[in-house]
């Protein structure tokens, strides 16, 4: 059996390098893609040093589709990991604008690139912001989304495109992770 290559978006992030040193523990080939914003190159270095293993690396943003194109075919890419987005609340009430470019844009990117790649499976990195005011506690997933937020509505619309495309390409499938806060660090 061959092994599987997950391409991980906003991979030198928080979450996304945690998930790499996951991912290459199970036995996964990663590629991580970030336009190092919000990151640093010296993410990848701790992620070889922690697994023993090598890490591809290719800098560039989310909203560049053809980049994002040339990245799927040349790793050969099975599935992506949709971690890339801009992802402070109340910045995003300063910046809507660039929240929905980066976020909602960006992603559109990326579905145009996986399908002319030919890539078929997506887990997407959304947030428990897309329920908004709970109407009830403890969440669940049958909870009312109603965001009150740019983030939030961002991830949402992004939560409701995937679900379209899901609808349109019977072969196409999404996961979307709606985490509330995100802590911890690696024994390391």
């Amino acid at each position: 059996m061959t092994q599987k290559k997950i391409l991980l978006t906003g991979g030198m992030g928080y979450i996304g390098s945690h998930t790499a040193v996951h991912l290459l523990g199970a036995g996964y080939e990663v590629v991580l893609y970030d336009n190092l914003s919000n990151s640093d190159i010296g993410v990848k270095d701790k992620i070889q040093e922690i697994t023993n293993k090598k890490v591809s690396f290719v800098e560039g943003d989310i909203l560049n589709t053809e980049l994002l194109t040339e990245t799927l075919k040349d790793y050969n890419i099975d599935s992506v990991i949709h971690f890339a987005g801009l992802k402070a609340v109340g910045e995003s009430v300063e910046k809507p604008i660039e929240y929905f470019e980066n976020n909602i844009a960006g992603s559109i990117s990326l579905l145009k690139a996986m399908k002319k790649a030919d890539v078929k499976k997506i887990v997407f990195s959304s947030s428990a912001t897309v329920y908004g005011e709970p109407e009830y506690l403890p969440y669940d997933e049958e909870h009312p989304t109603s965001a009150v937020n740019p983030y939030g509505r961002s991830k949402l619309h992004i939560e409701e495109m995937l679900k379209d495309v899901c609808n349109s390409q019977k072969d196409f499938s999404a996961i979307c992770l709606r985490y509330f806060n995100p802590v911890g660090a690696h024994e390391s």
